[in-house]
């Protein structure tokens, strides 16, 4: 329909409009006459609405060049292709869908073998990663550090995010992220928190708590750590065993929504003949925290790190040393303290004497402590060993088992110290041992805390366990003993 079409259709239907309102104001001339109001508005309909018209009748209607240019107009009609469904999925699916790859660094892991877990086939990428700083966590892998990439169909990577978490309690988390511009990769470092959910569990010990733990669900890395929860307490005696309850309340840590790994243990119970026992993680200043009662004890066996009175490294743990004696090059496995001879010599943590000797051409006097199934401590060159020290003896952390001398293969007087980790040294300044006895106030009062909503969750789980199913044979000696209803 043309312009001038259209307009003269409106305008009809304007016409007809104004009709209608003219016959309704007939019918009703004496009220609107009565009404200066009404007047006054019958007047602006009837001047204002013509003069409305006019003016978009002359705006609406073409010009005279406006109609010589359409006149020129060639109309041309051409169906348009429509492009095949199946062709656009291809496309999508071979070029532009992406999937994301996760992996965890293992030992002795290549670059190349990290490469294939995650499904990427990217030499370009490859190169970029061996040149950069940033990178070396996967360039010269470290074990334990989470991986996550986006990649094509055609196995290029679109992204690749390193997770490195800190080394020490006063640095950050860190992602490390390569993206692809092309044939080009641009690479940014970024502070990263996980995001945490916690988990419970609870159960009966059968065999060990270990497996009874494993058995409903835990995560084997979580429920070996469970006992040392109660180290301490073990150590002196408590002997978790069949029939006895526990529950175990711990962290899994996701990012961007995928699970990466579990965290650490919050809070661990368990009832033994009646007693129950409970152990909670604090962050007591180092990296890894350590588990507490809530009066702020240890619940783990402690060591002192320095056990002798006024000492100083004289000589460190290492792989290869020329000894100051013989001139021999052989490893020196633990720490040289040298320190004024007779001072005191403390015991490292609690345990019980399981060597007494003397050895002319090594340690000179010296004694050895087993504190557990996997460590023990050696005490060489001391000048004499303390009263009562004899084979089979308990000692506690701190208690003083002998005094610095230079018995043995010694130049001066001095503390040869060994820390034995299932019969293996290592070294007793750097090892991740617990060796905080007591938090602080201030520890504390965070312990006490965070401790409050898990104490509520554990007596939850204690709860439901009280509540349990009778056996086939309880139920049955139970309808047997209830007396029958009499029926009315």
């Amino acid at each position: 329909m043309s312009a001038p079409s259209i307009l003269a259709k409106n305008l009809r239907t304007v016409g007809q409009g104004l009709c209608l309102v003219a016959r309704g104001c007939a019918r009703s001339w004496d009220r609107v006459a009565k009404s200066p109001y009404r007047r006054l508005v019958l007047g602006i309909t009837f001047g204002i609405l013509p003069a409305s018209v006019a003016i978009a009748t002359y705006s609406a209607y073409p010009s005279d060049d406006e109609q010589m240019a359409r006149s020129l107009q060639t109309e041309i009609v051409a169906p348009l292709p429509i492009p095949s469904i199946a062709d656009q999925i291809t496309v999508v699916t071979t070029h532009s869908a992406v999937t994301t790859h996760t992996t965890m660094i293992r030992v002795n892991d290549t670059l190349g073998a990290i490469f294939s877990r995650l499904n990427i086939e990217d030499a370009a990428l490859q190169r970029f990663i061996r040149g950069q700083t940033l990178t070396q966590p996967l360039s010269t892998p470290r074990e334990g550090v989470y991986v996550q990439a986006k990649v094509t169909a055609d196995k290029k990577a679109q992204t690749l995010k390193i997770f490195l978490e800190s080394r020490s309690a006063n640095q950050k988390n860190s992602v490390v992220t390569i993206s692809r511009r092309g044939e080009r990769f641009a690479i940014n470092s970024a502070p990263f928190v996980y995001e945490t959910q916690q988990a419970m569990s609870a159960g009966l010990v059968e065999e060990s708590l270990i497996e009874s733990a494993k058995a409903v669900g835990v995560p084997g890395e979580i429920a070996e750590k469970m006992p040392l929860a109660f180290e301490r307490a073990i150590n002196n005696g408590l002997d978790i065993s069949k029939g006895d309850d526990f529950r175990v309340i711990y962290e899994r840590q996701f990012l961007e929504g995928d699970f990466v790994r579990n965290g650490k243990i919050l809070a661990v119970s368990v009832t033994h003949h009646g007693k129950t026992y409970e152990s909670f993680w604090a962050d007591d200043g180092t990296r890894n925290g350590g588990f507490y009662s809530l009066d702020g004890t240890s619940n783990r066996t402690t060591f002192i790190r320095v056990p002798v009175e006024g000492a100083r490294v004289t000589s460190s743990f290492m792989p290869m040393r020329r000894h100051p004696v013989t001139g021999v090059l052989r490893p020196h496995q633990g720490t040289d303290f040298g320190a004024p001879r007779g001072n005191k010599i403390f015991a490292a943590a609690d345990g019980v004497i399981s060597r007494r000797s003397f050895d002319k051409r090594g340690f000179g006097n010296y004694l050895m402590i087993k504190h557990d199934d996997s460590r023990t401590t050696l005490y060489g060159h001391m000048s004499r060993i303390a009263e009562g020290m004899k084979v089979g003896v308990p000692v506690k952390r701190g208690q003083v088992i002998g005094y610095v001398g230079a018995t043995g293969l010694a130049t001066g007087p001095h503390l040869h110290y060994e820390l034995r980790v299932n019969n293996r040294q290592v070294n007793p300044l750097k090892t991740s041992i617990p060796d905080k006895e007591h938090l602080t106030n201030e520890e504390k009062h965070k312990l006490l805390a965070s401790a409050r909503p898990l104490m509520a969750r554990l007596a939850m789980l204690n709860r439901i366990q009280s509540v349990k199913p009778l056996t086939p044979r309880e139920a049955v000696a139970k309808e047997e003993s209830t007396p029958e209803q009499p029926r009315s």
